[in-house]
């Protein structure tokens, strides 16, 4: 059986993979690049739809505030129902704000045990340093870390 002199052989085809595999890799690249900007406009365009909808709930908070205060005015007077809509809304967001900072105070950003890791890390590649730096027949006193000459300080 033989080829065609315009089919390639085996060693050509290997030549040529470096070439189509970094063709390849910038073309899932390129493609990836293009995916991720669709998905950031569509990302782009629901934040825009959160935002108009919080302005609308925004006004209407304050149609319900004004609301409640009329439907106390029924009652009392005027200020008085503004009065007492006001203490309340304070009350709401007293506690909101509390709620707020016990939640801030019990979530530690910092992650310590990540940190305690590192810490771990950094002091084995130290005393691996330390150790490399001793001269041959040398030892290093594990209590003090003290080098001395033959095992003896």
């Amino acid at each position: 059986m033989s080829r065609k002199r315009d089919e390639a052989g085996t060693f050509e085809l290997l030549a040529r993979l470096p070439q189509q595999i970094v063709s390849l890799a910038k073309i899932e690249y390129n493609n990836a690049k293009q995916e991720a900007i669709g998905a950031a406009k569509k990302a782009g365009i629901g934040a825009a739809g959160v935002v108009v909808a919080l302005f609308f709930v925004f006004f209407m908070l304050q149609a319900l505030v004004i609301a409640a205060i009329a439907a106390l005015a029924l009652v009392w007077p005027w200020w008085l129902a503004a009065l007492v809509v006001a203490a309340a809304l304070l009350l709401l967001a007293a506690a909101a704000l509390f709620a707020g900072y016990k939640l801030i105070q019990r979530g530690n950003p910092v992650p310590e045990q990540t940190l305690d890791r590192v810490g771990n890390d950094v002091t084995a590649l130290a005393e691996v340093r330390f150790n490399a730096d001793t001269k041959p027949g040398q030892t290093t006193d594990p209590t003090y870390g003290a080098h001395t000459q033959g095992g003896q300080r």
